[in-house]
C-alpha cells in the first residue's frame, strides 16, 4: 500500500508532496481515526493521520494480521511484524525487529516500486538506500538492473580509486549472480587493472570466472 500527501495539505515535517510512501501499519483508534505508519524522508518510521494522504495503491502484499492494542485501538500489520512489542523493539534497535522490518521493506519495494524508481535510487547519493536496494536485489536474484549496477560500479571504482568499499562489494556480488556478456566484459576490464584492485573484489571476480 502506498500513499501520497494531498496537494491541499500544508507541507508536513519530513514529508514531500512529490513522494509516495509505503505503509507499514494501518492503525484504527477507538475514536475512529486512522493512522498510516510510514518511513518519512528522514528515514523515521512514524504514524501520520490518514486525513493528510491520498491512497495511490491499496494492495496489501503478503499476509497482514489485525492486532488489538491495550488502548482499544487496533492495527493491521504485515505478518512478520505482527507482535505487540514490535515497534518498541524496532525503536530501540532490537536486531530481531530491525531484521523483520528490512525483510518487509524489501518485499514491498519489489512489489510496489516502479523500475524507474529503483533506477533513481541507484543513481542517487543516498548510500543507505543504495545498500538496501543492492541487498534486496541480491536476495531476490533480480537481474533487471544489471546495466545500472555496472554503471554504478564503474563510477564508484574511479571515485574510490579501487579501494575497499562496501557498496562496491555489494555491486560486484550482485553482478556475479548472472552470466551475461556485458558482465564478463566489465569483470575482464576490472582484472586488467588488477594492480589497483582489492582482495575482496578480486575474489568475487575470480569466483565468477571459476564457476
Amino acid at each position: 500500500m502506498r500513499v501520497q500527501l494531498k496537494d491541499t495539505v500544508t507541507l508536513q515535517t519530513n514529508l514531500s508532496l512529490d513522494q509516495s510512501y509505503i505503509v507499514y501499519e494501518i492503525e484504527s483508534t477507538a475514536s475512529g481515526n486512522t493512522y498510516y505508519r510510514i518511513e518519512n524522508d528522514a528515514k523515521q518510521v512514524v504514524p501520520y493521520d490518514s486525513m493528510f494522504f491520498d491512497v495511490v495503491s491499496d494492495k496489501l502484499y503478503g499476509e497482514w494480521t489485525i492486532l488489538n492494542k491495550s488502548n482499544q485501538s487496533s492495527a493491521r500489520v504485515p505478518g512478520e511484524l505482527a507482535y505487540i512489542p514490535f515497534w518498541e523493539e524496532f525503536y530501540t534497535d532490537d536486531p530481531r525487529a530491525l531484521r523483520a522490518f528490512r525483510q518487509v521493506k524489501a518485499k514491498f519495494y519489489l512489489a510496489e516500486l516502479e523500475v524507474s524508481e529503483i533506477k533513481n535510487i541507484l543513481e542517487s547519493n543516498n548510500e543507505d538506500e543504495i545498500d538496501f536496494v543492492f541487498n534486496m536485489l541480491i536476495h531476490a536474484k533480480c537481474g533487471t538492473f544489471i546495466y545500472e549496477v555496472i554503471q554504478f560500479a564503474i563510477t564508484r571504482l574511479v571515485e574510490q580509486t579501487y579501494s575497499e568499499d562496501e557498496l562496491l562489494i555489494a555491486a560486484f556480488e550482485y553482478l556475479s549472480l548472472f552470466k551475461e556478456e556485458h558482465i564478463h566484459t566489465f569483470f575482464i576490464d576490472y582484472l586488467t587493472n588488477i594492480e589497483l584492485g582489492n582482495d575482496k573484489l578480486t575474489q568475487i571476480v575470480s569466483n565468477y570466472f571459476a564457476s
